[in-house]
């Protein structure tokens, strides 16, 4: 089983595998992929080319308060039962790629960056089938979306970092979870105890039901005991008079 924190690793590759399937599935078999910097040296020898470089990564892009602060985990039993633990909640990292093509002329590089361009638009959630790896969720679907163009002044100094002229590229970003393998078993409540009391009378006081019913019984109902009745007021002379007799002396 791959370890949870490949997930950045494994989905470079899973971008890489992407365009490497759809320019095959075009005609373009000879493509190169390469995942690192685009420099001459990595270029070098593998023209046509198609650059996914990973130039930056931002932690918890949504803001800590945004999501809850633990989660609820379900982890099966080797017995087959299942065991729910809290879990601190996970991690987003938002990842930013930046896809430039590389070919003998400037026509074939044009052709590459307009293919690149379809495949993300037509390949904006990858389902968990196409993702490469076992770093992601059984559930888990990687969006991956396209970015505005970036500013002349960064498209400047991330070339020129690379002693390269500027070049246009194709920027693209997703967001993947890191998991905490820390776990904390959770316990749900198996039993409540009620406990009635009289307002009116602080002597009246009975234990509620327990959440245990024995098997072929109904629920008893504690509260469905009858008080007594209160005694019958008295008359307003203190003395309760008996009409009876024919009324003759």
């Amino acid at each position: 089983m791959t370890p949870q924190h490949h997930i950045i690793k494994e989905t470079s590759e899973t971008l890489s595998r992407l365009l490497q399937d759809e320019f095959k599935r075009n005609g373009y078999k000879r493509v190169h992929i390469v995942e690192q910097a685009p420099k001459p040296d990595a270029i070098e020898g593998k023209l046509p080319a198609v650059s996914v470089y990973l130039y930056q990564m931002s932690i918890d892009p949504e803001g800590y308060d945004s999501t809850p602060a633990s989660e609820l985990v379900e982890v099966p039993q080797p017995d087959g039962t299942i065991k729910e633990y809290f879990r601190r909640r996970r991690l987003w990292v938002r990842l930013d790629y930046l896809v430039s093509a590389w070919a003998q002329t400037p026509e074939d590089e044009q052709l590459l960056l307009g293919l690149i361009i379809r495949v993300m638009t037509e390949n904006p959630e990858l389902t968990r089938d196409k993702l490469k790896g076992q770093s992601f969720e059984d559930d888990f679907k990687l969006n991956i979306l396209l970015s505005a163009r970036l500013d002349e002044g960064t498209l400047a100094r991330f070339w020129g970092s690379l002693n390269q002229p500027v070049r246009p590229a194709v920027q693209a970003w997703t967001a993947v979870p890191i998991l905490p393998e820390k776990l904390e078993e959770f316990k749900r409540v198996q039993s409540r105890q009620l406990e009635y009391k009289s307002i009116t009378d602080p002597r009246v006081s009975e234990a509620g039901p327990n959440g245990v019913i024995s098997a072929g019984l109904p629920p008893n109902n504690p509260f469905g005991k009858k008080l007594p009745e209160p005694p019958e007021p008295a008359t307003p002379y203190g003395k309760k008079i008996e009409l009876g007799g024919t009324g003759k002396k």
